[in-house]
C-alpha cells in the first residue's frame, strides 16, 4: 500500500524576544507563514515578496513539549514498526536547531527526547500484546567524515578514533544491504536499551562551534529490530525501526570554522548535498519524468537509508529551524526541502514470513485430529444406526389420546424421537405404525447420503493435506540446500560471528 511521507515542523525557541526574532503565523497548526523582512542584508533576495507559506503534516511551536512531539509524531510510527512494517523517522535542519535535543533529549529525564520514548513504548506495548511473540535487537552507528562507525563497541572507549574499526557494506543479488563490524545487541527491556543509547551518545563525536556549543559533527542511526511471531497463525515478520539524527548543516563563511572543524563542515555539507539530490531524483520520479538512476551511492549517508528513502518503509520527517531572524536563510532552505520531501510516497509492506517447520507440524497435527475422528464416526456411525433401529421398533406405543395422526405429524414425531427431543411414539392404528417405519426408513437413508458426503469431504481434505505436507516439506529441503550453498551466506556467516558473540555479552 501506499504511504505518504509524514513532515513535521518543529521551531527552537528564540534566546531573546525582540524584533531580531522571526516574524511568522501558523495557521491549524499545519500552515506555516513567514513574514519576509524589507531590508534583507547578507545578498538575501526579496523579489518583493513579503511572505513565504509552507504545508506541513503539523507545525509545533516554540512552545511544544517533548511529550507532544513524541505523541504526535512517534506513537504511530512505532505501532506501524510492531506490526511488521519498516519504519524511519529522521530529523534535518541547520546546526543548533535542536535536532539532537529532539531526538535524544536533554540531560534530565523529563526532557528525553524521540528515542529513549520510543524504548518505553515500545517494550511497554509488547507486555500488552499477549497473543504475540517479541525479540528487539538494538544497533548504533554514526557516520563521520564520510567513515561508519560502530557506536557499541566498547573497545572505542578506550582508543583513539583513528584504531576504530570502520563499518564496511556489502550489497548481495537482492541488493540487500549487509553491514560488517556493526554489534546488533539483544535488548529484553527499556533499561537495557537506555544504557545502549547512553553508551552511544558517549561515544559520539561531538565539537563546540560558533554555532552550537555541543554540535553534533556526525550522522547517527538508532536501528531498532523486531522479530515477531502471531502465536494464533505461526506467522513471523521481521521490521526495522531506524531513527537518525543528521549533523546539521552550516554556512561556514558564518561560523568561521578552521581546522578539523572546517573539514567536518564540508563533509556534513557535502552528505547533506546529496541527500538533497536524491531527494529531488525521487521527485522527477514520482511526476512521470524518466528518471532510471537515483543516486544512492554517492554517500554512505544515502546509501544505508536507501530503503528508507524510496523503498519498503514508512517515512517521517521531522523538521529544525531556528526562530531567530540571522539564521532566517538557513531556515528558508530547510523549509523549502521539506516540502519536497513531503511529496514523496513509498510503497510499504508487511514484512511477513512463514515458518514452513511450524506449518508442518501444524497441519501433521490436524491430519492426525481428522484421522481419528473419521475412524470414530465410522465406528459410530453402523453401531448407531442399528441401535435406533431397535430402539425404533421396541418404544412404539399406542397412541392414547384417540386423536388420529397424518402423514406430516408422524414424519415430525419420527424426528423429533430421533432427535431425543421426545421419549416415545404413539401411534392409532397399524397403518400409522406403517407410516412411522417408512418415516424411519425415509430418514435413514437421508442421513447416510448426509454420512457418506462428509466422508468424502474428509477423504478429500485428508488427501489435500498430504499433498501440502508433501510441498512444504520439498520447499523447505529446497531453501535449506539453498542457504547452506550460497556464498553470500559464507560470507554473512563469518561477518556476523562477532555480532553473535556481542549479543550474548550483554545479557549475561
Amino acid at each position: 500500500m501506499k504511504s505518504q511521507f509524514e513532515v513535521y515542523l518543529r521551531l527552537k525557541p528564540s534566546n531573546n524576544q525582540s524584533q531580531n526574532s522571526m516574524q511568522y503565523q501558523l495557521y491549524h497548526n499545519k500552515r506555516l507563514q513567514v513574514l519576509l523582512p524589507r531590508n534583507v542584508k547578507l545578498g538575501m533576495i526579496n523579489n518583493s515578496r513579503d511572505n513565504l507559506e509552507f504545508n506541513f503534516t503539523h507545525v509545533f511551536d516554540q512552545k511544544s513539549s517533548q511529550d507532544q512531539v513524541f505523541s504526535k509524531v512517534t506513537i504511530p510510527v512505532i505501532n506501524s514498526f510492531l506490526d511488521g512494517y519498516n519504519a524511519t523517522i529522521f530529523a534535518y535542519g541547520q546546526t543548533g536547531s535542536g535536532k539532537t535535543y529532539t531526538m535524544s533529549g536533554a540531560e534530565t529525564w523529563q526532557l528525553r527526547g524521540v528515542i529513549p520514548r520510543a524504548l518505553s513504548y515500545i517494550f511497554d506495548e509488547i507486555d500488552k500484546r499477549t497473543k504475540f511473540q517479541y525479540k528487539i535487537y538494538i544497533s548504533f552507528m554514526e557516520i563521520y567524515n564520510e567513515n561508519a562507525y560502530d557506536l557499541l563497541e566498547k573497545r572505542h572507549l578506550e582508543i583513539p578514533l583513528e584504531q576504530w574499526n570502520k563499518i564496511a557494506l556489502f550489497e548481495d543479488d537482492q541488493n540487500n544491504i549487509h553491514l560488517k563490524n556493526l554489534s546488533i545487541h539483544q535488548c529484553n527491556n527499556e533499561q537495557e536499551g537506555i544504557d545502549l543509547l547512553m553508551m552511544g551518545n558517549f561515544i559520539r563525536q561531538v565539537s563546540s562551534t560558533p554555532m552550537n556549543q555541543s554540535s553534533s559533527r556526525s550522522h547517527c542511526i538508532f536501528t531498532a529490530t523486531l522479530e515477531g511471531c502471531d502465536t494464533t497463525t505461526d506467522t513471523y515478520f521481521v521490521s526495522k525501526l531506524h531513527l537518525v539524527d543528521l549533523a546539521g548543516s552550516e554556512r561556514i563563511s558564518k561560523s568561521q570554522v578552521e581546522g578539523n572543524l572546517l573539514n567536518e563542515a564540508k563533509y556534513i555539507n557535502l552528505s547533506l548535498t546529496y541527500l538533497e539530490q536524491v531527494i529531488i531524483a525521487l521527485n522527477e520520479r514520482m511526476k512521470g519524468a524518466n528518471r532510471q538512476h537515483i543516486p544512492y551511492r554517492n554517500s554512505l549517508m544515502t546509501t544505508l537509508l536507501k530503503d528508507s528513502l524510496g523503498g519498503n518503509c514508512k517515512t517521517v520527517m521531522i523538521a529544525t529551524i531556528s526562530s531567530e531572524n540571522d539564521n532566517l536563510e538557513e531556515s528558508l532552505s530547510t523549509l523549502r526541502f521539506s516540502q519536497r520531501v513531503g511529496q514523496l510516497e513509498n510503497e510499504i509492506r508487511r514484512n511477513e514470513k512463514v515458518d514452513l517447520e511450524a506449518v508442518v507440524k501444524r497441519l501433521e497435527q490436524e491430519k492426525l485430529v481428522l484421522i481419528r475422528e473419521l475412524e470414530q464416526y465410522q465406528r459410530g456411525g453402523t453401531g448407531n444406526s442399528n441401535n435406533k433401529k431397535q430402539q425404533f421398533q421396541q418404544q412404539i406405543l399406542p397412541q392414547s389420546n384417540g386423536m388420529p395422526l397424518n402423514k406430516k405429524q408422524i414424519q415430525e414425531k419420527v424426528e423429533l424421537y430421533l432427535n431425543e427431543q421426545v421419549t416415545q411414539l404413539d401411534v392409532q392404528s397399524y397403518e400409522d405404525a406403517q407410516m412411522c417405519f417408512e418415516a424411519m426408513k425415509d430418514l435413514y437413508n437421508t442421513r447416510m447420503k448426509e454420512y457418506v458426503t462428509e466422508l468424502t469431504f474428509i477423504s478429500e481434505k485428508l488427501q489435500k493435506y498430504d499433498e501440502i505436507l508433501t510441498r512444504k516439506k520439498e520447499q523447505s529441503s529446497f531453501l535449506e540446500q539453498k542457504e547452506n550453498s550460497s556464498p553470500e551466506n559464507e560470507i554473512y556467516k563469518r561477518n556476523e560471528s562477532q555480532q553473535i558473540n556481542s549479543k550474548q555479552k550483554p545479557n549475561q
